[in-house]
C-alpha cells in the first residue's frame, strides 16, 4: 500500500517536473500555454483542455488556447460570460469537478463531445486571473491525485503566464523606448515646419495608437489641420472658441472628456467627433499650434504613456521654435538677396542716369564751348565786338554747367552735411523739394541738434531723401511735415503726409517693398528702428528712432 502511494507521488512529481521544464523553455505566452495544455493532457490522459483568462472588465472569459476541441466548437467557446462553471471558480478561487456534463448541454451545446470536467483556478499574486478546464470524452471518476496534479499545473500556468506577460511588457517598453529615441531624434532634426508637423501626425499616431490632429494658426483667419485620420488636409475657419483653446497654457498636457470638461471645449471637439483627448498648445510669436491626441472613450493613459508624452512635449516645443527660427532666417536671406539685387540694379541705374546727364548736358555743352572758343580765337582780331558777345554767352553757359555739375555731385554725396550739418542738409532738401511747388513741406526741429558720425548722418539723410521721393511720386499729398526731436540720448524723426496712403503688408507680400526694405536696412545698420504706419485714404507716417 505504502509502495503504491510512493509510486503515485513519484509519478506526480515527475509529471510536474516535466510541466515545469516545458514552461521554463519559453517566455512566449502563446507557446507557453500550448506546452502547458499539451503536457497536462499527455500526463493525465485527458482528451481536451482550454485555458481562459478573465478580461479586464471582469464580465467575460477569453480563451487563450484550445487543445483537443473541434474547430466549430472552439469558435463558439472563444468568449464566454462568467455565468458558467468558470465564473464560480473565479469567485471562490476553488476547483470545481463536474463528472456529468450532460446536465449542462442545454446551456453549452458545444460541450456535447465531453462527459467530465475539472475546472481549476489559475492564480497570480494570490488573485485568480483565469481557469484551466480539462475534459474527458468518457465518464471518469477523478482521483485526488488527478485533481491535485491539475491544480498544480494551473498554479504553474499562472506563475509562468505572469512571467511571460512581464517579459512581454518589458519587451514592449524596450521597443517603445527605442522608437521614442528615434522619434526624438527625427523631431529634433526637422528644420522645416511642414515636415515636422507631418512627422508628428504620422509617428505619434503609431506610437500612441491614436488619432493625431495638429492645428496651426497664424495671422490668417483660416485654421490649417494636419491629421492622421480623415481630417487630413482640411481647413477650418478659426473662431473665438478655437482661439481660446489655442491660448490656454502652452507646453502643458490638457485633458478633455466630453461633457466633463469646459463646455466650450465640447463645441470645439464635436467638430472633429472627438469624445476624449489630450491636447498640448505651442506658440511662437503669432503662430499658434495645438497637438491633439484623440483616444477611445474607454482608454486610460498609463503612467508610462503620460511620462513619455511629457518628455516628448519639450522636444516638440524646441523643434517648433527651431523650425520657425529657421523659416525666419530663410525669409531674411531671401529678403537680403532681393535687396542686394535691388541695390545692384539701383546702382547700375544711377550710374546710367549720371552718365546720361553728363553726356546730354555737360558733355554737349563742353563740346559747344570748345568749338565756340576756337571760333573766337580765329575771329578776335577781325571782329572783337562780335567775339565779346559770344564770350558773354559762353560765360552764362559755363555757369549753368557748373550748377548742373554741383547737383550731380550733391546727388552722389550730400556736401551740405559737411557744410551745414545733418539738420542743415535736411533743410536744403526741404527747400529743393519745395521749389517744385507740388505740395507744402514743413520742417520742425525740437531740442538741441547734435552731430553724429558722418556715415550715420549720411544714412539718415538717404532715408529722408527716399521718403521725400516716395511722397513726391506716389502720395498725391497736399502737405508734408518733417519733425526732428533731439532728446537727451535719442533722436526721433517723423515724416507725415496727408496723401492717399497704402497697405504696407500688401506691398511686402507683392514684392513691391524694396524701397521700404532698403530704408529699414539703412536704419538697422546704424542701430535704429524704422516703423511705417499707413492706411488707404489716411496718409502715411514714417517713424525713425535712433
Amino acid at each position: 500500500m505504502s509502495s503504491d502511494r510512493a509510486n503515485s507521488n513519484t509519478s506526480a512529481i515527475h509529471a510536474l517536473s516535466k510541466v515545469s521544464i516545458a514552461l521554463s523553455e519559453t517566455l512566449s505566452l502563446d507557446k507557453l500555454l500550448y506546452k502547458a495544455v499539451a503536457q497536462c493532457i499527455e500526463i493525465c490522459s485527458f482528451d481536451a483542455a482550454v485555458v481562459y483568462f478573465l478580461e479586464p472588465s471582469g464580465n467575460y472569459f477569453e480563451a487563450q488556447h484550445f487543445y483537443g476541441i473541434r474547430y466549430e466548437s472552439s469558435e463558439q467557446l472563444k468568449k464566454l460570460p462568467t455565468d458558467f462553471i468558470g465564473g464560480i471558480v473565479i469567485k471562490n478561487g476553488k476547483t470545481i469537478i463536474t463528472e456529468n456534463l450532460a446536465q449542462h448541454y442545454q446551456q453549452r451545446p458545444q460541450l456535447e463531445d465531453f462527459q467530465s470536467l475539472i475546472s481549476v483556478p489559475i492564480k497570480a499574486r494570490k488573485e485568480t486571473i483565469g481557469v484551466l478546464d480539462v475534459f474527458t470524452k468518457d465518464h471518469r471518476d477523478f482521483s485526488q491525485e488527478d485533481i491535485s496534479l491539475v491544480e498544480s499545473i494551473g498554479l504553474q500556468i499562472g506563475v509562468a503566464s505572469e512571467n511571460a506577460k512581464l517579459f512581454e511588457s518589458v519587451e514592449n517598453v524596450t521597443t517603445k523606448l527605442r522608437e521614442l529615441v528615434t522619434l526624438n531624434q527625427r523631431i529634433a532634426s526637422c528644420l522645416n515646419v511642414d515636415t515636422l508637423i507631418q512627422v508628428l501626425t504620422t509617428e505619434l499616431s503609431r506610437v500612441f495608437k491614436a488619432d493625431i490632429l495638429f492645428l496651426s494658426k497664424n495671422d490668417s483667419p483660416t485654421l490649417q489641420v494636419n491629421a492622421s485620420n480623415r481630417y487630413e488636409g482640411s481647413k477650418l475657419t478659426s473662431d473665438s472658441l478655437i482661439e481660446n483653446m489655442l491660448l490656454q497654457e502652452t507646453n502643458k498636457i490638457h485633458h478633455y472628456k466630453r461633457r466633463q470638461t469646459q463646455q466650450n471645449l465640447d463645441t470645439v471637439f464635436e467638430r472633429f467627433e472627438i469624445q476624449r483627448a489630450e491636447f498640448i498648445n505651442f506658440s511662437y510669436g503669432a503662430n499658434l499650434n495645438c497637438l491633439i491626441i484623440a483616444r477611445e472613450q474607454c482608454h486610460q493613459w498609463t503612467i508610462a504613456e503620460q511620462e513619455v508624452m511629457e518628455g516628448i512635449t519639450k522636444t516638440i516645443s524646441l523643434a517648433l521654435t527651431n523650425s520657425y527660427l529657421f523659416l525666419e532666417v530663410e525669409k531674411s536671406r531671401e529678403r537680403n538677396s532681393n535687396l542686394r539685387a535691388l541695390q545692384t540694379a539701383a546702382q547700375e541705374k544711377e550710374r546710367q542716369r549720371i552718365a546720361g546727364e553728363i553726356h546730354d548736358s555737360i558733355n554737349q555743352s563742353l563740346s559747344g564751348l570748345y568749338f565756340h572758343l576756337q571760333y573766337c580765337r580765329d575771329e578776335i582780331e577781325h571782329s572783337p565786338e562780335k567775339v565779346k558777345a559770344i564770350l558773354d554767352k559762353l560765360l552764362s553757359i559755363t555757369k549753368d554747367n557748373i550748377n548742373e555739375l554741383r547737383q550731380i555731385i550733391h546727388d552722389l554725396h550730400p556736401l551740405a552735411i559737411q557744410k551745414f550739418g545733418f539738420v542743415g542738409a535736411v533743410d536744403e532738401l526741404v527747400k529743393t523739394c519745395s521749389m517744385q511747388e507740388i505740395m507744402k513741406i514743413k520742417l520742425s526741429v525740437v531740442g538741441q541738434p547734435v552731430r553724429y558720425e558722418p556715415e550715420i548722418e549720411i544714412q539718415l539723410y538717404r532715408v529722408l531723401q527716399e521718403c521725400m521721393n516716395n511722397v513726391l511720386k506716389h502720395s498725391e499729398a497736399g502737405e508734408v511735415l518733417i519733425s526732428m526731436n533731439f532728446e537727451h540720448a535719442r533722436l526721433r524723426i517723423m515724416v507725415e503726409d496727408d496723401g492717399v496712403g497704402f497697405v504696407p503688408s500688401e506691398q511686402i507680400s507683392n514684392n513691391h517693398a524694396y524701397g521700404i526694405m532698403g530704408m529699414e536696412t539703412r536704419i538697422r545698420d546704424i542701430g535704429g528702428t524704422l516703423s511705417i504706419f499707413s492706411q488707404r485714404g489716411r496718409g502715411t507716417k514714417v517713424k525713425i528712432t535712433l
